[in-house]
């Protein structure tokens, strides 16, 4: 696994990102037709969370065999690789149950009993590759150079110590330090799967300095809103894909969506389960 990935400018065409997308393939292609995207010369950057939620995760998952996608590594690939530990291991798995206590199943990771095959004890070809394909995803991608430069993680670069650490995030420069050595600190890692403090706590307030001096624009997910933020450089573009389609969903959450952002024109378009049609916003361009 490389743990960060580092890619030039796109001198071709644009550059996207999308936010969870949960198992919302077909939002996705809604929204890729949308804006005309173009696999020859466009490249599509995810903020993870591939899976568990929606309808078609597998679909999702095989996204990573297009050379124009580039996905990092969220939460629900972290627990279903720990969930299937054992069997990436031995090659067997004698039924569907959580053994190594990842959550997996608990948080939507049953869509995959579909591809159980009980009769081998091993799942599906398909599914095997996509599963192979999740143990390469980064958990960091940094993107072109200097004042075009973007970074893409799934939650969030808040210093553990951010109360009193001057500056409170991490900066381009330590994302660098790390890419050299092919390491990232343990703290860090861990905030880089689950932590919410910068999108749901008292730095998520117009008070806030949207801009992190020293970090580029940094594209992360994990905590879900109904449009698209920004605090200390992290764009969160996580507007809950998969929260119409929640049993108990209501006409308060229509406004969830999977949103696009295209970096060049900082610019947003989302979709949603509820509405055929779609929503456009603009974004502060990035100083």
């Amino acid at each position: 696994m490389t743990l960060i990935g580092k890619l030039p400018a796109n001198k071709q065409g644009k550059d996207y990102v999308i936010g969870d997308l949960h198992g919302c393939y077909s939002l996705l292609q809604r929204l890729l037709e949308a804006v005309a995207f173009d696999p020859r010369r466009d490249r599509l950057f995810s903020v993870g969370d591939l899976i568990d939620r929606g309808p078609e995760s597998l679909l999702c998952l095989q996204l990573l065999a297009e050379p124009w996608f580039h996905a990092v590594q969220g939460n629900h690939e972290y627990m279903m690789l720990q969930f299937f530990l054992p069997y990436l291991q031995t090659g067997k798995l004698p039924q569907i149950k959580d053994v190594t206590g990842s959550g997996f199943l608990n948080y939507g990771g049953d869509w995959v009993n579909q591809y159980y095959r009980s009769f081998s004890k091993t799942m599906t070809s398909a599914f095997n590759k996509a599963l192979a394909m999740t143990l390469d995803m980064p958990l960091i991608y940094s993107v072109g150079e200097g004042n075009n430069r973007f970074n893409v993680i799934h939650a969030e670069l808040i210093s553990l110590d951010y109360k009193v650490a001057k500056p409170s995030a991490w900066q381009d420069s330590d994302i660098d330090c790390w890419f050299q050595q092919q390491m990232i600190p343990p703290d860090v890692e861990d905030r880089l799967y689950w932590s919410r403090t910068l999108m749901s706590s008292e730095f998520d307030s117009d008070a806030n300095i949207e801009i992190q001096p020293g970090l580029s624009r940094t594209f992360c997910g994990h905590t879900y809103s109904t449009r698209p933020r920004q605090v200390l450089s992290h764009v969160c573009l996580d507007t809950g894909a998969f929260v119409p389609l929640l049993a108990d969903a209501d006409e308060d959450q229509d406004d969830f969506s999977l949103t696009l952002f295209d970096v060049r024109q900082s610019n947003w378009v989302s979709a949603s389960y509820r509405s055929f049609g779609l929503v456009w916003g603009e974004h502060p361009k990035y100083q």
